[in-house]
């Protein structure tokens, strides 16, 4: 996870400096690998990002020393079977309990017309169901928002050929 983490910041850390938001990442590099399509769950890491952005950018205009978006992976354990957890964390304008009932449902969104479409949750959201993890979210409007990408370990993936496989987290 520790690539595809330090992949996406990357490539949006220069919009993330023009914009003041300060990132912090803690993720390991030693985290167990799971076999995936790196470049899909690099999509919805830049997706929790952009979000995560854009959420800052609405609660505070400028520099704020409050304006930061946090990238956690850790191992856990889930009926026995390690798993890992990558939390996007930022303390934006955070998202009403009515819209968190529908924040993954395509063409649902919070942002203005011309500012999203409504599709990149519910794309993430169908990424990790494809590669049989979950995709959730918590939030406290007007506080926080933290999404959690969840990814089994061992997925079974691994009776599929290579090809068909993009990448190791």
């Amino acid at each position: 996870m520790w690539d595809i983490v330090n992949s996406a910041v990357m490539l949006i850390g220069k919009v993330l400096q023009k914009d003041q938001v300060k990132i912090i990442i803690d993720v390991p590099e030693d985290l167990p690998k799971t076999r995936c399509r790196s470049q899909q769950i690099q999509q919805v890491v830049m997706n929790l990002l952009t979000n995560a952005r854009d959420a800052l950018n609405s609660r505070y205009h400028g520099h704020d020393e409050n304006k930061t978006i946090s990238v956690c992976s850790r191992v856990f354990e889930r009926e026995g079977e390690p798993w890992i957890r990558t939390t996007v964390e930022d303390h934006g304008t955070g998202i009403s309990t009515a819209q968190m009932e529908r924040i993954f449902e395509p063409f649902f969104t919070t942002k203005a017309r011309d500012k999203g479409t409504g599709l990149g949750l519910s794309v993430s959201h169908g990424i990790i169901a494809e590669h049989l993890g979950e995709l959730t979210v918590e939030s406290e409007e007007g506080e926080y928002t933290r999404f959690h990408i969840e990814l089994r370990v061992n997925n079974n993936w691994s009776q599929m050929s290579d090809d068909q496989l993009a990448g190791e987290v």
